[in-house]
């Protein structure tokens, strides 16, 4: 593919994302051979493949909260494919960071993508977002796993110590 043809094609990636049209950006990268698609078409297939997950044609799963995990992954599996041209990139690093954060439910690996993303582009308004979202989904798992241990530490306390399996006998 040469660059005016991968131009066109990046344009036309734009307008179907822009409408939604997630699976007609998945089916034209992918009418490319792996070994003649660039960095930028595996990152922007990657992008198809996550919005694909998350979203849905037309934003189909926009509010539901459901993910695809298996497309979810798919799009995690083709970014490390292009690792390492992308771990300088800002764009790859943003898409690793949306993507983990969708696939694993847990802010902690989504956060040091987001942290790369900011030190590469500090004014960017998206990153910044990320970086403090995934600050608070960390504050709020610490939340969860502190008021978790409490609970415990009060069943522990409350539970006679027949049922916790020492007699009476043994005291």
């Amino acid at each position: 593919m040469n660059q005016t043809e991968e131009t066109k094609l990046l344009e036309q990636l734009e307008q179907w994302n822009s409408k939604d049209e997630y699976s007609q950006c998945i089916r034209a990268i992918e009418a490319i051979p792996e070994q003649e698609r660039s960095y930028l078409l595996t990152v922007k297939l990657s992008r198809a493949y996550s919005n694909l997950a998350v979203l849905g044609n037309h934003g189909v799963h926009g509010t539901d909260g459901e993910v695809d995990g298996d497309l979810i992954r798919h799009a995690i599996d083709l970014l490390e494919s292009v690792r390492p041209q992308g771990e300088n990139d800002p764009y790859w690093n943003s898409r690793m960071g949306y993507s983990c954060l969708m696939a694993y439910r847990s802010a902690a690996t989504a956060y040091e993508y987001a942290k790369c993303w900011l030190a590469l582009t500090p004014d960017d308004p998206a990153a910044q977002k990320l970086v403090r979202d995934c600050e608070e989904y960390l504050e709020e798992e610490k939340a969860l796993e502190l008021d978790l241990k409490e609970r415990e530490e009060i069943i522990r306390k409350e539970t006679p110590d027949d049922v916790k399996g020492v007699s009476v006998n043994e005291q």
